[in-house]
C-alpha cells in the first residue's frame, strides 16, 4: 500500500457520485439545497466539524437513482455509487445489541438494505461566548429612547429569552420608533411572565399594558434599538426565523436555555410525547441540531404545504428516556410516562445518532445531479445521510523493469473490499509480464480473495482495470503498442459509463 513517487505508469479509476437537485445540505447554521451551495460555504463533515466547499459539480445523469428513507430524519437520493458511513445489519441477527459490535463503514447506496443503520454526525466544534455586542447604535437625535446596554452577557437568562423570542416574537421597525412583541397563548401566562422579568433583568425595558384577546396573550416593548437588534439577530417572520450559527456551537449546558424557551413558545410536552412545529426550514433543522447534542432521540417530518396551510417541519419526541431528559430541560416533569419503547433501535455514541433504514426506492431518473468537493472530512451531511463526497476511487502505481512489473503499489478510498482487492492486485501482479499483467481478469481477482459477494464484485472491477490502465499509461509513455488482443480499459470505461480520472 501507497505511492511510488517515480512510478512508471499510472491507473486512475473510480465512479461518479451526485445527489438530486434539493436535496439539503447541512451548510453553517442553515440546510441549503445543494445547488445553491457555491465553493468557499462551510459544511458539516463525518467527523462533526465544519469544512470548505472546495468545488461544486454538475453533471447530466440518466439512470437508476436510490431513495434512502430512514425511520428519524427523513430521505436522500442519490446515485448508486455515493457512499454513506452506515453499518451493514444484512449479516447478523437483527438484534439491539448486535448493533454495537459492528465496525462502521463507507457502503454505497446500491449496497444499503431495510435494517441496514447510517451514522448522522453530532457537531462537535464548541466555542464559548461569553458576551455579545448590542451592534445597534442610538441615533445622535434620539434624545428620548431608553438606553441599552453596551455589551449583553450571554447565559441562561439571555439565550431563554432568545428562545422565546425566535418562537413567539416579531419586531415593528421604524425611523424613530420601534416594537419587540411576543405572542403567547391564553393560558400560558408563565411564560408571557417570564419575558416580563427576562427583558426587565436584561434590558431594563418595561412593557406597554399586556393586552389579551382572543384566547391570547400580546405583550409589547417600545425600543427601536431593541427591535432592529433582535431583528438582525432572528430574522423577521415565521418562515425566516433563525438562531445565529455561534449559538449552535455554544456549549451543551448553555444550549439547553435556549432549547428551553424555542420549545416552550412552538412545541408541547405531555405524557406520552412531545412535539414542535416551526414554518421555518432553517430553524427547524438548528433545533434538529440542538436535540442531537443533547443525545434526545426524535422523528423529523416535513408537511408540505396544503391548502390555506403552509409548509411546516414538525419534531416529535416519543422515547421515554429522551422524553424524560426533554421536560428536565423544559423545567417540568413526565410523571409515570407511559413506555415508549425505542422501537426504531436509534441510538448514540459520543460522535453520531445511529438511525435504521426504513425504505429504499430504485427509481428512474434523467436530468442533472450535483456533488461536493470538501476540504479535510471529504465528506458532507444531508438532511439524513453522511455522504462521501467520492465513490471508491483507486490508484494503481507501477514501476517497470525489463517488461516486467517489478513493484505495483495502491492507494484507495472505499470500503474493505475495494481495499482488499487493491491489495490483491498487487500481489498477483508484482514480477508478472506486462502482458501477463493485462490478462488478470476481474474474475481472478475475486476468486484469489476467496470469491466475494455479488453486491462488491464492483471493487474487483476497479482492481483489474486500474492495473490494466497503469500498464497502458506506461505502454503511451514509451510509445509502445497495447499487446494484441486486449481491449482498452478506457473503452470499457466509456462503454459502462465509468469515471476514468476526474473526483466527483
Amino acid at each position: 500500500m501507497g505511492e511510488i513517487p517515480d512510478a512508471d505508469g499510472i491507473g486512475k479509476v473510480g465512479n461518479p457520485v451526485c445527489l438530486v437537485p434539493g436535496t439539503l445540505i447541512c451548510a453553517n447554521s442553515e440546510a441549503r439545497e445543494i445547488q445553491s451551495i457555491v465553493e468557499g460555504i462551510r459544511v458539516l463533515g463525518h467527523d462533526g466539524k465544519y469544512h470548505e466547499v472546495r468545488r461544486t459539480i454538475a453533471r447530466p445523469y440518466a439512470g437508476t437513482i436510490f431513495s434512502i428513507t430512514t425511520h428519524n430524519l427523513g430521505q436522500t437520493v442519490s446515485t448508486p455509487e455515493h457512499h454513506i458511513l452506515a453499518l451493514k445489519m444484512s449479516h447478523i441477527p437483527r438484534k439491539y445489541d448486535s448493533y454495537r459490535k459492528l465496525l462502521p463503514d463507507w457502503l454505497r447506496a446500491d449496497e444499503m438494505e431495510k435494517g441496514d443503520v447510517v451514522l448522522y454526525p453530532v457537531i462537535t466544534e464548541t466555542k464559548d461566548v461569553e458576551t455579545i455586542e448590542l451592534s445597534v447604535p442610538k441615533p445622535k437625535w434620539d434624545f428620548k429612547s431608553k438606553n441599552l446596554p453596551s455589551q449583553i452577557k450571554v447565559n441562561d437568562a439571555f439565550l431563554q429569552l432568545a428562545g422565546y423570542f425566535v418562537a413567539e416574537g416579531y419586531t415593528r421597525i421604524e425611523k424613530s420608533k420601534g416594537t419587540v412583541g411576543f405572542i403567547f397563548g391564553g393560558e400560558e401566562d408563565r411564560y408571557a411572565n417570564d419575558v416580563i422579568k427576562l427583558v426587565k433583568d436584561i434590558f431594563d425595558l418595561d412593557p406597554a399594558k399586556p393586552e389579551r384577546e382572543h384566547h391570547s396573550i400580546h405583550i409589547m416593548f417600545y425600543s427601536a434599538r431593541l427591535a432592529r437588534f433582535f431583528a438582525g439577530l432572528f430574522g423577521r417572520g415565521a418562515e425566516n426565523k433563525h438562531i445565529p450559527h455561534w449559538m449552535l456551537e455554544l456549549p451543551t449546558e448553555k444550549q439547553q436555555a435556549l432549547l428551553c424557551g424555542l420549545w416552550r413558545g412552538d412545541g408541547y410536552i405531555r405524557q406520552h410525547a412531545a412535539k414542535y412545529v416551526t414554518a421555518s426550514r432553517q430553524l427547524a433543522h438548528q433545533v434538529k441540531a440542538l436535540l442531537l447534542r443533547q443525545r434526545i432521540i426524535f422523528s423529523f417530518r416535513t408537511v408540505p404545504r396544503g391548502g390555506i396551510h403552509k409548509e411546516n417541519y414538525c419534531i416529535y419526541v416519543k422515547d421515554d428516556q429522551s422524553l424524560s431528559k426533554l421536560a428536565s430541560i423544559l423545567g417540568t416533569r413526565v410523571d409515570n410516562p407511559p413506555k415508549k419503547r425505542n422501537h426504531h433501535k436509534s441510538w448514540f455514541d459520543s460522535n453520531y445518532f445511529y438511525v435504521p433504514i426504513r425504505r429504499i426506492e430504485e427509481l428512474p431518473y434523467k436530468g442533472v445531479v450535483y456533488n461536493l468537493e470538501v476540504s479535510g472530512s471529504h465528506s458532507f451531511v444531508s438532511n439524513s445521510l453522511c455522504l462521501h463526497n467520492c465513490g471508491d476511487l483507486m490508484w494503481i502505481f507501477i514501476k517497470v523493469k525489463d517488461n516486467r512489473l517489478e513493484d505495483v503499489k495502491f492507494k484507495t478510498f472505499g470500503c474493505g473490499a475495494a481495499v482488499a482487492t487493491s491489495s490483491m492486485i498487487t500481489e498477483m501482479a508484482k514480477g508478472k509480464t506486462l502482458e501477463e499483467g493485462m490478462k488478470i481478469t476481474r474474475a481472478d481477482v475475486a476468486n484469489e480473495l476467496g470469491g466475494l459477494p455479488p453486491i462488491k464484485m464492483h471493487c474487483s472491477n476497479l482492481a483489474a482495470d486500474g492495473l490494466h490502465l497503469a500498464i497502458e499509461d506506461y505502454l503511451k509513455k514509451k510509445g509502445l503498442q497495447l499487446p494484441k488482443g486486449q481491449e482498452k480499459v478506457e473503452e470499457k470505461h466509456e462503454e459502462h459509463g465509468e469515471e476514468k480520472g476526474e473526483e466527483g
